[in-house]
């Protein structure tokens, strides 16, 4: 069964107990039917107690040339003192620099803090879910189960989050491409070498000389042939050299 993460139940739920927002990464609320209908109802009791903000300054306040009145802190500032941006036919924001900074700040406390924010442009999960997850864990990497998991390990290809992994099992994953075949491989090729040098030291440990371990695929140790070579040790006719140059040349006997 597909399920969703619900920040308010802090655990997973079917997705038929979620609701359509056509917004959002997979097509669905950030919370279940029940939680969200409880916040709708808080955010509207908000609105209705807000006092009004007021959007333009007083008539009796002058604007300048090259000045600009921000609504936040009622002041008339120079243009420089307000963010850039291109979604305005001036080129600056309607808050000035600290009045802008104070309400991404107060945006990113709203969805659960600047974790949370990121989390959720990059990977679509909030911060109480990477820990919901993290606490299913242990506080291990899902791979190796032995350092913290500190990064959020996702499908490149599909965007989707797997777990949560240590930094080199994470860049490891990254580095191979996600490949299973070249993983595989990695895997055979330690293995291999690992098992080489201890054929290698008991060797050694037994005063059986030097032993080179054949790799796979490769002609026994002192063959003077590869794999499949026609044998030397017969001819393949009864002549002699000298008739088979007579041959060659045109001049034997018909």
């Amino acid at each position: 069964m597909a399920l969703k993460y619900c920040k308010d139940c802090d655990d997973y739920r079917p997705l038929a107990h979620f609701s359509r927002n056509a917004r959002t990464r997979d097509g669905l609320a950030f919370y279940c039917r029940e939680h969200l209908a409880e916040r709708a109802l808080r955010s509207r009791e908000a609105r209705r107690t807000r006092p009004r903000v007021q959007r333009r300054p007083a008539e009796e306040v002058a604007v300048p040339d090259g000045h600009k009145w921000c609504g936040d802190c009622d002041r008339v500032l120079p243009v420089d003192d307000f963010v850039r941006t291109v979604a305005s036919a001036t080129g600056f924001g309607s808050y000035c620099k600290p009045c802008h900074n104070a309400r991404g700040k107060r945006a990113k406390d709203k969805v659960g803090g600047s974790r949370t924010y990121h989390l959720t442009r990059r990977y679509g999960i909030t911060a109480a879910e990477a820990d919901h997850m993290l606490r299913n864990q242990g506080g291990l990497c899902a791979i190796c189960r032995a350092a913290p998991a500190v990064h959020v390990d996702h499908d490149h290809a599909t965007g989707a989050v797997r777990a949560l992994l240590c930094f080199n099992c994470n860049g490891g994953l990254g580095q191979f491409k996600d490949d299973p075949d070249v993983l595989r491989a990695a895997a055979e090729y330690v293995r291999f070498h690992t098992l080489s040098q201890r054929v290698i030291a008991l060797a050694a440990a037994a005063g059986l000389g030097p032993v080179r371990p054949v790799r796979p695929g490769e002609p026994p140790v002192g063959s003077q042939r590869r794999p499949g070579a026609p044998g030397t040790s017969t001819r393949s006719t009864g002549r002699s050299s000298g008739a088979r140059r007579q041959t060659q040349a045109g001049e034997a006997d018909g």
